[in-house]
């Protein structure tokens, strides 16, 4: 593993960050050649980050398929907010919106030698939420930079909203058919039906167990997990309010 590189990268993003002032590219030499790498500069960033932005209060999960691998990166308290939240316009410069389910864990699941099953992770779920996701980046083009770049700067998180307790019980829920609305300053912007390509949720969420297990911090109790949109990104750089609303479950909301 190139450490030196990996340990320059995070600082690098972690630099962009602090300035709001995105990078124009990536140099090849410091760009991650597998996930481990870009874990490790991830595990930079956030070390540099937590104190301008506070300390790991969840994480953000998600994958491209059914059976792609899953990615993850943590989130951060200053940029996680309930709704409605509220996010300065300025310090966002993409504007990528998202909607999410999202699960508070009332029950700690911490480092330990054996791997982390379905059954131990829903016994830890005390609560599902709506969210709405803000996609940034720290460099200036999105789309021609490395996906292990965009790993590596914490998988392109901006903020997070989550909204009230959902009503009805996670285990309850269809999610191949689940509908969901994202509404741009009242009118609709996007709509989907069971459209997270990950599938069930439950699969990220044992993969991440697993996966904050080996970073050495595990789960908190607390700590609320985000598993990936059920629509495409939309990306808006006017829309002042953002709701996300998923039919007889539940909303969430935010303002720039």
């Amino acid at each position: 593993m190139r450490t030196s590189a990996m340990h320059e990268l995070g600082a690098t993003l972690a630099e962009a960050w602090i300035a709001s002032k995105p990078l124009p590219s990536i140099p090849e030499r410091l760009t991650p050649e597998r996930p481990d790498e870009a874990y490790q500069a991830q595990a930079v960033l956030v070390d540099r980050l937590m104190p301008h932005f506070g300390p790991i209060v969840g994480w953000k999960v998600g994958a491209a398929g059914l059976d792609a691998e899953p990615n993850a990166a943590p989130l951060l308290a200053d940029l996680v907010q309930p709704a409605p939240a509220r996010f300065g316009a300025v310090q966002f410069r993409l504007r990528g919106l998202e909607a999410e389910l999202a699960f508070r864990f009332g029950r700690a699941l911490p480092p330990r030698s054996a791997p982390y099953g379905e059954a131990d992770v829903a016994a830890a779920i005390q609560s599902m939420h709506v969210g709405i996701e803000v996609v940034e980046c720290r460099t200036e083009d999105r789309e021609a930079t490395s996906p292990l770049v965009r790993l590596a700067d914490n998988q392109n998180n901006g903020a997070f909203c989550f909204g009230p307790v959902c009503a009805k019980d996670w285990r309850a829920v269809d999610y191949v058919r689940q509908a969901v609305v994202l509404s741009l300053d009242g009118m609709p912007a996007a709509r989907a039906e069971g459209g997270n390509a990950a599938g069930h949720p439950m699969r990220l969420l044992v993969w991440l167990a697993n996966h904050a297990a080996k970073q050495g911090r595990g789960i908190a109790a607390g700590d609320i997990i985000t598993t990936g949109s059920h629509i495409r990104p939309v990306f808006n750089h006017h829309a002042e309010r953002v709701e996300a609303k998923f039919p007889g479950l539940g909303w969430a909301s935010l303002n720039f």
